[in-house]
């Protein structure tokens, strides 16, 4: 919310924060659900609004994000309607759309997302509108576009109702309702440090289940590889355990939302069946936290985020507290999971690609290894910047000033911007980084052209995390593993909407313990 520390529109990158606090909890609250709200829309009147000011507040919406229908969904018949039902833009910049007026362009854009914004950006120029899928996107990648994207305010535009109309049709509601802890609480400077121990614990115990030799297939190893880091840092070093693990994992599978984004079709099953599979595998999810948290009873364990979270349910009573305890753990892990372990395996595979970069870090080079971290997650990032708009809004693209109206999405696409906003950027450089910042020597117009973690107050606290965990995990393995890449090369998955890209095919390596090294990391 306005003037918190860390509210739903300020981050735009790995840790969900936006699914945790702002606006959405208010769409989920007794008075706005899903069988209480109407869906009457509220807005996509083409009457011309006012001109917004600083002052202009808000009106009650009725959103999709609520669980009610969206505008095109919410009379029967109202698909003959639909040019007149869209959000006004004002002037109309050049629009893409289709024969089928609810579906618009949406399978075009479904089929290859960034092929499809870099084919129109190229036609169109740099701010053009598309229709898909009932939504309006004002789509924008000029340099003044994307900046005023970022500066826009959440109380006008909003980053957390956007994403939840991607995750919506995966995550059960109750899911989102009642959290009292945000990331920003976990990924706080202090907080990292102290994480980084339960960090190199987890990584030594996916050392040990490897052994001293095999094959694995780099984005399954990783994706393993990545609950367990994460389970470590929210749920303690037992969720990290073989004894939980294995029971954990299957479970939040059933739950992940990222989904939404790699496979955005299949979500409509889920919603077809009424998320049963989803709320089960969150029932048992809060079983094992509960597990854990009664065999601390009387340990003397402590310190750790877990705890925190325990204590700020204090108040509960047992049964409700467990329960509240175990979805802070879930939404923390929902949030991490959509792109850590991705981004652990684009950095691993691009090390092993380029055999000098894997002869200096295997030396020791740490700085280089964060930095090929950086350049990996910017080249693999398929997410699409969205905010919803909930109060008319200016635009001004450094052409044109456009004012769009409430219910549009404001967009902007990773992909395209992070590989064409200068020369160069279309190929893997860690020197395209210094430190975890882009270095002043790429010229690009507009630093948020390039974007991994967000920018300014939609900066993302879990970059530090995010960068110690892929250094932590992958300082491990290369020291302990000469690992031999059986491709020659990788491929973003072309389908993927949002999030850091999954590899369009295997990754194998071969494994096998360096001479010299000791048998237990221990």
């Amino acid at each position: 919310m306005p003037g918190s520390r860390h509210d739903a529109g300020r981050c735009g990158g790995i840790c969900g924060c936006s699914l945790v606090r702002g606006r959405l909890q208010s769409c989920l609250g007794p008075l706005h659900d899903a069988g209480r709200c109407d869906g009457a829309p509220r807005y996509g009147s083409r009457t011309r609004s006012p001109r917004p000011t600083c002052s202009t507040r808000p009106a009650p919406v009725c959103l999709p994000a609520c669980g009610a229908a969206s505008p095109l969904q919410s009379r029967p018949g109202l698909l003959h309607d639909v040019a007149v039902s869209l959000p006004a833009i004002e002037p109309m910049p050049p629009r893409i759309t289709g024969l089928v007026p609810w579906l618009g362009a949406g399978h075009r854009l479904l089929r290859n997302p960034t092929g499809f914004f870099r084919d129109a950006r190229t036609r169109l120029g740099d701010t053009f509108v598309v229709d898909a899928l009932g939504w309006r996107l004002f789509c924008v990648f000029s340099p003044a576009g994307v900046r005023r994207l970022y500066e826009l305010p959440e109380r006008e535009a909003s980053f957390g109702l956007a994403t939840f109309q991607l995750i919506r049709h995966k995550v059960p509601h109750e899911l989102l309702a009642g959290r009292r802890n945000s990331p920003h609480q976990l990924f706080g400077g202090s907080d990292v440090e102290r994480y980084l121990g339960d960090l190199e614990r987890a990584v030594a115990l996916e050392i040990d289940e490897l052994g001293p030799a095999g094959t694995f297939e780099i984005f399954s190893r990783m994706r393993r590889l990545g609950h367990r880091l994460g389970f470590a840092a929210w749920a303690g070093p037992e969720a990290a355990s073989p004894r939980y693990l294995d029971r954990l994992i299957p479970l939040y599978d059933r739950i992940d939302t990222s989904d939404s984004f790699v496979h955005p079709l299949r979500t409509a099953l889920v919603e077809a069946t009424g998320k049963r599979r989803e709320r089960r595998a969150l029932r048992e999810i809060e079983v094992i936290i509960a597990e854990i948290l009664a065999e601390r009873e009387g340990t003397g364990t402590g310190g750790d985020f877990l705890e925190q979270i325990r204590e700020s349910y204090a108040d509960l009573p047992p049964g409700e507290r467990e329960r509240s305890i175990a979805r802070d753990v879930v939404m923390l892990h929902l949030g991490a999971q959509s792109n850590l372990y991705a981004a652990l395996a684009w950095t691993l595979v691009n090390v092993l690609l380029h055999p000098d970069l894997l002869e200096r870090i295997v030396t020791g080079d740490d700085d280089l290894l964060e930095r090929c971290a950086s350049e990996s997650i910017r080249l693999a990032q398929r997410s699409i910047t969205l905010r919803q708009v909930l109060v008319p809004v200016e635009i001004d693209d450094g052409f044109v000033r456009h004012v769009v109206h409430p219910g549009a999405m404001i967009a902007t696409m990773l992909s395209v911007t992070n590989t064409q906003a200068a020369p160069g950027l279309e190929h893997f450089d860690p020197g395209h980084y210094e430190g975890r910042r882009l270095a002043d020597s790429v010229p690009v117009p507009a630093r948020e052209l390039v974007s991994t973690f967000g920018h300014g107050r939609h900066s993302c606290p879990a970059q530090r995390f995010a960068i110690s965990a892929i250094r932590i995990a992958l300082r491990r393995l290369l020291e302990r593993y000469t690992i031999e890449p059986l491709f020659r090369e990788a491929r973003p998955l072309p389908r993927q909407l949002g999030a850091v890209a999954r590899a369009d095919a295997p990754c194998t390596v071969r494994y096998r313990t360096r001479a010299g090294v000791r048998s237990s990391m221990h």
